[in-house]
């Protein structure tokens, strides 16, 4: 059961791997560590701005990726 509910999280609905939530979990699994190391040096919390947007430019990338990528399909059907 927990290997389906991984394959899950790093796979489309349709069961294709997704490299955009890999490499978001990659950078999600970087950015902790890195804050943290910023906070034990310096006692305070960095701005999240620019990681933010790093993120949600990964899901935006998927978000239109897909929704490009299946009007094509849908082209090529008819």
């Amino acid at each position: 059961m927990p290997s389906n509910f991984w394959r899950g999280v790093f796979s489309e609905p349709d069961g294709t791997p997704s490299f955009s939530r890999v490499a978001t979990a990659v950078i999600v699994a970087f950015a902790t560590g890195w804050v943290t190391a910023l906070v034990r040096l310096n006692h305070q919390l960095p701005d999240f701005g620019g990681l933010v947007v790093l993120i949600g430019t990964l899901y935006g990338v998927n978000k239109v990726a897909g929704a490009v990528g299946s009007r094509f399909e849908e082209r090529q059907r008819q």
